[in-house]
């Protein structure tokens, strides 16, 4: 079968390879899926540059894509519940070759039924995002209705798929991003939204319930000012020294609770979604749709920064 490859870690999109590999094979506990789209997460670049080798240290050539779309085409002797021939959507392992090709051997527990109601490049750019999301807010901070939450970046995959999360779920939704981006925020729930450019979101909004941080460093440390005293702050998992410097003395002084959520595989997410898409509580966000082989192109996009919603690879 064909597939994008990563031959090594580094920063150069040259590590990136279109080629044929040998198709994979499943086990008992997997579905075989001829994969039609597959979503492009920035943690595919974090996984790229070799920022999480120390977790997830590939054997090269590895198939990078986590989230994928496409169609069951064989299934192993202990798999329930799916059959072949099912249109489905759903996460890869990490270690586990990935998306970026024809084919894909998953763990049938983290794949289900996509929505009827949407075509495989919008089935693909859902799990991860909205699994971050909904183990953030739903899980994690425990959302209520009626609250206010601020989402930091909520233009981005992780970020736009919090702010209409939250909305769906009754909760008032404040969002900060780029002047550009304005409009599209606002289109997709947002009642208050913020040009970071333009305002300090510090002087705008007071007794926030919860923030969800997809930005880090100072924006996290100013965040503190803005939540109310027993608010809580959920943290998209980082490494930033800058937070890690204060983090606890500011959760005391302001009695807020912080979470992290990060990579997480959960099929069950994916249930919970599905109506919610398919009764039009929430819409997918694609600005762009590239040939798997153009990978790379995604991979430069994301890298350049300031991008809306999802990218999707087209397999099919």
């Amino acid at each position: 079968m064909k597939a994008v490859t990563l031959d090594r870690y580094g920063q150069d999109l040259d590590a990136l390879v279109w080629r044929e590999v040998p198709n994979p094979q499943p086990g008992p506990f997997d579905v075989l899926i001829d994969v039609h789209a597959a979503g492009y997460n920035p943690f595919d670049a974090k996984l790229r540059k070799g920022y999480l080798k120390h977790f997830y240290p590939f054997t090269f050539p590895h198939v990078l894509g986590n989230d994928f779309a496409g169609v069951v085409v064989a299934k192993g002797p202990a798999v329930w519940g799916l059959e072949v021939g099912d249109r489905v959507y759903g996460m890869q392992q990490a270690m586990r070759w990935g998306s970026y090709a024809e084919q894909i051997a998953v763990d049938a527990a983290n794949v289900r039924r996509m929505p009827s109601n949407l075509s495989f490049e919008a089935a693909a750019s859902l799990p991860m995002v909205y699994e971050t999301a909904w183990v953030g807010i739903v899980d994690l901070a425990l959302i209520h209705p009626g609250e206010l939450i601020l989402v930091h970046a909520g233009a981005g995959g992780v970020g736009s798929a919090t702010l209409q999360l939250a909305r769906a779920l009754g909760a008032h939704v404040a969002a900060t991003c780029s002047t550009d981006a304005v409009d599209f925020v606002r289109e997709l729930g947002a009642s208050i939204v913020i040009d970071y450019k333009a305002k300090d979101f510090t002087r705008v909004l007071s007794n926030v319930d919860l923030v969800f941080d997809c930005v880090g460093g100072q924006t996290n440390l100013d965040s503190y000012k803005v939540i109310r005293k027993g608010g809580r702050m959920v943290v998209v998992l980082r490494e930033d020294k800058l937070e890690l410097e204060h983090t606890a003395r500011l959760c005391a002084e302001h009695a807020v609770t912080r979470h992290e959520v990060a990579f997480d595989q959960r099929g069950d997410v994916l249930d919970h979604i599905r109506p919610m898409f398919e009764q039009n509580r929430l819409r997918p966000v694609v600005t762009k749709v590239l040939a798997l082989k153009d990978a790379r192109e995604a991979h430069r996009a994301s890298d350049a920064g300031g991008a809306r919603g999802k990218i999707v690879l087209k397999v099919r």
